[in-house]
Order: C-alpha cells, then sequence, then structure tokens
C-alpha cells in the first residue's frame, strides 16, 4: 500500500493588526500568478516554514526587512490522507517561535516531523551519510531531507536537490522508492558497527606488531629476532638461552670446585664439605622456624582481634540488661489506637489493655531475661577459650623464637668458620667468577625480556581472537544483509521514475514538437549510489540553458508519478516556485506547456487528491487548474 496523499486546503498568515490574509487550494494543479514582487515566493515560504523549519519565522534570512514585524502568526489547513489537521507557527508569541502547533498541542521542529511522516506511513530511518565504514554517526533521514525533492524553491534550479549531499539524494531517492526501510535495517547498522569494530583491531593488531617488532630487535638484538617477532622465534630464542644459562652456572660451580681443590688442603676439604652441608640444613631451619613465627604471631593477632569482639559484646548484653531493668517498671498508659488514658481495672490474670486472659508460660519480661542471660553465658564461656589459646599460643610463640635463636647462632657459627675458606677461594678464582656472574646475569635479563615479549605476544593472539569472535558474529548478519539485497529489485524501482520523467517529455514533444531534442532518461540505482543519464552522459553535463529546466520538472513529474504505486513513499505533493528568467531567458512562454502534463496527470482518478501548487507569470489560456492571482506589487 501506499503512502496517504499530502494536500494543502488553506494558507493562512495574521497581520499584527489582527487581520487575516489567505489562500485557498484545491487537489490538482494550483498555480499562483502574479507579476514580479507580489509575494508568491513570500507565500511558498511561509509553508515552508509551516511545515518544520527549525527557524524563528518565515522570513529569516529575507533581503527585505519588516516583514517578520509585519505578521505575527501562520497556519495551514493540511489534508492528509482522509484526515485533516491545522498547523500554526506564532514567532511573535513568547516561547512559541520554534514551536508547530498541531491543532492545540505545541511540537518542537523535530517532533513535528516525526509525527508528520507517522501519519503519512512513511518509517523513520537512519542512514550512512557517505561510506558506511567511515565512521561518522548515521543521521536521521528527516522529513524536512525529502521535502527539498518535493519544493524546488525559486533559488535552486541547478540540481535535483541543491546544496544537498550525494548521499542524502540517494537516500531520499530510496525512500520515496520505499527501498530505504529494506537497506538501512538494524541488521545492515550492527553489521557495520561489527565490520568497524573488526577494521580497529586489525589496525591495533598490525600497529602492536611492528611496534613490538621494532622494539624488540633495538632492544635484546637476538639473531633469532633479526628478521621478524614471532612466538616461534621467542621461543628458540629462550631455548638457546636457557642452555647458555645453564651452562655459565656449570663453569662457574666448577670453577669454585677447583679453585677449592687449589686452596683448600685434602685434609681439609672434607671438613669443608661437612661444613657447607651444615650450612644448608641450618638455612632450612633458618627459614622453617621463622615460617612457623610468623603463622603462630598472626593467629595470636587474629584470637585478640576475636577477644575484642566477644568483650564488645558482653559489654552490650550487660547495658542491655541494665535497660531492661530500668525500662521493665514502664507501663502502657494510653491507647496506642486512640491514644486516651488507659484504666487498670482488669483483674491480675486478665491483661489490663486488651482483656485477654494472661498465658501460662513465662511473660515476656521473663524470656527476653532468659535470652540474655544465655547470651551472656555463652560469650563469658568463649572468653574462657579464647584466653586459653591465647596462653598456648603464647608458649608456642616463645618456644618457636628460642629454636629460631638458636638457628640463627648454629647458622652465624658456621659462616665464621666458612669465611677463611671462602676468602681463600675468592681471591684466587675472584675475578673469573665475577665476570661469568656479569655473563649469568646478562643472560637472566634477557630471558626476562623475552619472557615479557611471550606475554606481549600472547596480547596479540587475544587480539586475534576478538577479531575471529567478530567476523563469527558478522557471518549470519551478512547473509541476511545480503539476501534482502538481492531480493530487492532497484532496477524496477529506477524504472519507475523513468518512465515518468520520460512521459513528462514525450507529453511536451507532442504539445511542442522537437522541443526536446536529447535521447531518453536513464536512470541507475543501487544501494550505494545513483545517476541519472541523458543517453549515455550524466544529465548536468549534456544539458544546458532550458533543457535543464525541462529536466527537472520532468523529475518531479516522475516522482509523483510514484505516489498511487504499492509500497512506495512519495505522498502525492509537489511545490514548484518557477523562476522569472532561466539561463537568460524568459521562462512565460514556456510556462503553459510545461505545466499541461501536470494537469492530464492529476485529473486521473489514480491521482484523486495528490496536489502540485505552482508559481507564475500569468499562464493565459491554461484549463484545468485552480488560479491563484495575486496583483498587488511589493515595493521596498
Amino acid at each position: 500500500m501506499s503512502s496517504p496523499f499530502l494536500s494543502i486546503a488553506r494558507l493562512e498568515r495574521t497581520l499584527s493588526s489582527g487581520n487575516v490574509e489567505e489562500l485557498v487550494f484545491a487537489p490538482g494543479v494550483n498555480l499562483m500568478v502574479g507579476p514580479p514582487n507580489t509575494g508568491k515566493t513570500k507565500w511558498l515560504q511561509t509553508l515552508d516554514f509551516l511545515l518544520g523549519d527549525p527557524g524563528e519565522n518565515p522570513f529569516e534570512g529575507a533581503e527585505e526587512t519588516g516583514l517578520a514585524d509585519k505578521y505575527e502568526a501562520a497556519a495551514v489547513d493540511l489534508l492528509i490522507g482522509d484526515e485533516a489537521f491545522r498547523l500554526e507557527r506564532k514567532w511573535r508569541e513568547p516561547g512559541a517561535k520554534t514551536k508547530v502547533f498541531v491543532g492545540e498541542i505545541s511540537m518542537p521542529p523535530r517532533e513535528f516531523q516525526h509525527w508528520l511522516m507517522e501519519r503519512l506511513g512513511i518509517p523513520l530511518l537512519n542512514f550512512p551519510k557517505g561510506n558506511p565504514m567511515s565512521g561518522q554517526t548515521w543521521p536521521e533521514l528527516s522529513f524536512r531531507m525529502m521535502l527539498r525533492h518535493i519544493y524546488r524553491q525559486q533559488r535552486f534550479w541547478g540540481d535535483i536537490a541543491d546544496k544537498q549531499p550525494e548521499a542524502e539524494q540517494h537516500a531520499c531517492l530510496l525512500q520515496f522508492f520505499g527501498l530505504a526501510e529494506r537497506i538501512y535495517t538494524d541488521d545492515y547498522g550492527n553489521l557495520i558497527d561489527l565490520r568497524m569494530k573488526v577494521e580497529r583491531l586489525k589496525s591495533r593488531r598490525e600497529q602492536f606488531n611492528q611496534t613490538l617488532d621494532q622494539l624488540a630487535r633495538d632492544i635484546i638484538g637476538e639473531p633469532e629476532l633479526s628478521v621478524a617477532v614471532n612466538l616461534a622465534s621467542v621461543r628458540s630464542a629462550q631455548l638457546r638461552l636457557s642452555e647458555q644459562a645453564n651452562e655459565l652456572r656449570q663453569r662457574r660451580a666448577t670453577l669454585l670446585r677447583d679453585g677449592g681443590r687449589r686452596v683448600i688442603a685434602d685434609y681439609d676439604q672434607s671438613h669443608i664439605s661437612r661444613l657447607a652441608e651444615r650450612r644448608a640444613e641450618a638455612l632450612v631451619t633458618l627459614e622453617e622456624s621463622r615460617r612457623r613465627l610468623r603463622s603462630t604471631n598472626e593467629r595470636q593477632n587474629e584470637l585478640k582481634r576475636y577477644r575484642t569482639e566477644l568483650s564488645n559484646e558482653l559489654e552490650r548484653i550487660a547495658r542491655a540488661e541494665d535497660a531492661g531493668a530500668v525500662l521493665a517498671d514502664l507501663r502502657i498508659t494510653h491507647c496506642p489506637a486512640c491514644d486516651q488514658a488507659v484504666s487498670h481495672k482488669a483483674s491480675a490474670d486478665h491483661c489490663f489493655l486488651c482483656h485477654q486472659v494472661m498465658p501460662d508460660e513465662p511473660t515476656i519480661e521473663e524470656l527476653g531475661a532468659v535470652r540474655l542471660r544465655f547470651e551472656r553465658e555463652r560469650l563469658t564461656a568463649e572468653l574462657v577459650e579464647i584466653d586459653e589459646l591465647l596462653q598456648v599460643l603464647s608458649k608456642e610463640a616463645a618456644s618457636v623464637g628460642a629454636a629460631l635463636n638458636d638457628a640463627e647462632e648454629q647458622f652465624g657459627l658456621i659462616e665464621r668458620e666458612l669465611a677463611p675458606a671462602r676468602e681463600a677461594i675468592s681471591a684466587l678464582v675472584q675475578e673469573e667468577v665475577s665476570g661469568l656472574d656479569v655473563a649469568l646475569g646478562q643472560a637472566s635479563e634477557r630471558e626476562r625480556q623475552l619472557g615479557r615479549i611471550a606475554g606481549a605476544l600472547d596480547l596479540e593472539d587475544d587480539l586475534t581472537a576478538q577479531i575471529r569472535g567478530l567476523e563469527k558474529e558478522i557471518e549470519p548478519l551478512q547473509e541476511r544483509v545480503n539476501e534482502l539485497v538481492r531480493s530487492t529489485d532497484f532496477e524496477a524501482s529506477a524504472s519507475k521514475l523513468e518512465d515518468g520523467m520520460n512521459a513528462y517529455l514525450n507529453a511536451l514533444n507532442v504539445l511542442r514538437p522537437n522541443v526536446w531534442r536529447h535521447s531518453a532518461i536513464a536512470v541507475d540505482l543501487t544501494r550505494s549510489n545513483f545517476t541519472i543519464r541523458v543517453g549515455k552522459r550524466r544529465w548536468h553535463v549534456a544539458l544546458g540553458g532550458t533543457d535543464t529546466l525541462y529536466f527537472l520538472m520532468a523529475y518531479h513529474y516522475g516522482l509523483l508519478t510514484l505516489s498511487p504505486e504499492p509500497a512506495t513513499h512519495y505522498p502525492g505533493f509537489v511545490i514548484i516556485d518557477v523562476p522569472g528568467e532561466f539561463s537568460g531567458e524568459a521562462v512565460e512562454d514556456k510556462e503553459n506547456f510545461i505545466v499541461q502534463p501536470f494537469i492530464d496527470l492529476l485529473k486521473t482518478d489514480l491521482f484523486a487528491g495528490a496536489q502540485l501548487i505552482l508559481t507564475g507569470a500569468s499562464f493565459t489560456g491554461l484549463q484545468g487548474a485552480n488560479f491563484q492571482r495575486l496583483s498587488l506589487v511589493h515595493v521596498a
């Protein structure tokens, strides 16, 4: 089903004096005629303002001054299908300058455009302005954008929609054809978002690889990394460095062992070996004693904190008992429902307030005292238990401390006994050992650096995993989008516009033979762009002068023919403000025959309710149109 037709029934402007000027329109072709400066363009600017212009008055930017003060409001009676609506703008009323009034309801222009598109059955969509992958936010395809193709202003006769980006023109055409909702779907938007995320991750991975490659080769300089840095080359370098470090350690141990044999007499070597074994055992004992002491101290501190909490809780129980003793004698003196004083006339076995028989069980006060006593006894028992545990831990800490002191003393004795042998060996092999230690330290540091690089390469794997995950999400979305595009007949939609434009040009040649001497118009439409050609050349290259006027009129005629087509969204409404001159030639002698095809089209039953509003100088002798004649010339 196509969108309902839009038309204008009455257009009004209210003067500051309170008088009202009006124009009355009818379905079909409406011609606003009059000599120059009779206000035709200003009336159309007023209508444009009423249709959601976000400005503060319909005469903004006009060369003339005082018009915004001369008029204080404007209104239009709008027909959408079978429904009538009254729109008003009140630019002199405080707080209403940028509001559109639909009946009594005020709306900001953007909300009004949403309302109008909903009434016209045109879906609200967002579209990519240019390359979908550019990262720009997708703007809303608004009614004001489409109005650029519906309302041809007098100053805009150089393009199908002057000063409108080509991507925006394309989106508007898709909307008119009823294809936009099949192209700019949520799936398509999600697909573009996912693709952009993938591209960002790939770019990040590539930059990461380049940076890591350069840094790794500059800092480490391992031969395995001289060409490129990857996980295999890093593992190979790590293995080589590990073998090199083991070799250095073995050489160091051998050097020390050989130095000891040369310096220490044979009969002392066994004693030194036993001391070394005792030293190792003492070091193990020392570390174990320190660990046990730390553990015991931590347990003591934990129990002390718990004992403090128990003491605080016991103090709270004592305060609760004291408070209970003080408050027990307080009695109810007034009824909680009516706040009247309560008389104590009930017997002892009945409640003095509700007069019910008192239970045989212990009273609430007694039960509370029992619970408090139970909690106090439990806390007291726990305190005793905690104190006993603390005593045990204190003894254990003292025992472990004594063992630690013994271990430290024993370790010190062994160290002092080994000192002479160490000094003798170090005097002999110190230089070589120092060299080996330096080499071993360098190898260890390079191993650590390679470990960091291996960890950084894990980030690359993580990026790759993220990319693969997103690509899996893209696959079903891409298939759905491609299927929708494959099932969309762009060529058929383009042919409808093409046929309408050529039908208009054929009608011109009937009315005035050979006025159009060029080839037929061809429209090419795809998901991402469109072209309109005359023959094999783009229209703005092939045409010049008056032919451009005929072409643009044919464009509006072609769009108008879409109106009754099922599933299209062109609202059957055109406004054309014809310039007085076009390419240096007066338009007046061309007026009648360029309008006649519209009259013939709109008088058919299929276009009942559609409307064209067009300005001109006279349209002398033209039949079948509704005339609005303006005669008052406004002189600055």
